[in-house]
Order: C-alpha cells, then structure tokens, then sequence
C-alpha cells in the first residue's frame, strides 16, 4: 500500500471566487424575484394591474437575470478543479 496521498484538484482562488458570486447572484435572484411579486402584488388598475401582466414583467425581469446567472454559470463552471490535473 502507498502512503503517497492522490492530490484531490481544487479551485483556483479565483475559481472559487467565480463560484460564491454564482451563488451569491441565484440568491438575489430568489430574493428579487419575491420582492417583484410582493410590490406588484399591490398594483390593481393600468396594464400591470392583470395577471398576464404580472407574469410578463415577471418573464422579462428572469430573463434578464437568468442570462446574467447563466453567464456566472458559465464562469464557475469553466474555473472548476479538473479530473485529470496532475502536477509533476
């Protein structure tokens, strides 16, 4: 048996940097998201005031941020410790 231990790969400082923005942003995201629906909730007359128009600038605000996470997805992804690093 070896007592050499296999080096497990970590992230990069700014790998790990990448990933708690990621999380960092998902949490707004929530937060933002129940913030939307908690002041348009009190919205009765115009546009805004039916359900479809609700849902629509509800829509429009995700797909905003869904891109800025799938970007920071992305980022996070990219930056992860790889299966087949090996330092010689």
């Amino acid at each position: 048996m070896s007592d050499v231990k296999d080096a497990k790969p970590t992230r990069t400082p700014g790998g790990k940097i990448a990933l708690w923005l990621f999380y960092g942003f998902c949490l707004y995201i929530a937060w933002a998201t129940a913030r939307y629906f908690w002041v348009v909730s009190g919205v009765t007359d115009g546009e805004m005031g039916s359900l479809g128009g609700k849902l629509l600038g509800a829509l429009m605000g995700l797909l905003v941020l869904g891109s800025v996470a799938a970007v920071l997805g992305w980022v996070a992804w990219y930056t992860r410790p790889r299966s087949d690093f090996h330092r010689e």
